[in-house]
């Protein structure tokens, strides 16, 4: 039985690796950048999510 204090490890982890991902963007450049069409990532969308690396 899953309690309501019980931390989901695997979702921490992907977390972590998003913001590790965006880090690495920030410091490449590339983070206002959609990874997959080249073009950039609205304000709002960065905003709702500052780990986004697409519009969806």
């Amino acid at each position: 039985m899953t309690q309501p204090n019980d931390l989901d490890i695997d979702q921490v982890a992907a977390d972590l690796d998003n913001v590790a991902a965006a880090l690495s963007r920030l410091s490449d450049g590339t983070y206002w950048t959609d990874e997959v069409s080249g073009e950039e990532l609205p304000a709002e969308v960065l905003a709702a999510d500052p780990t986004a690396r697409r519009q969806s």
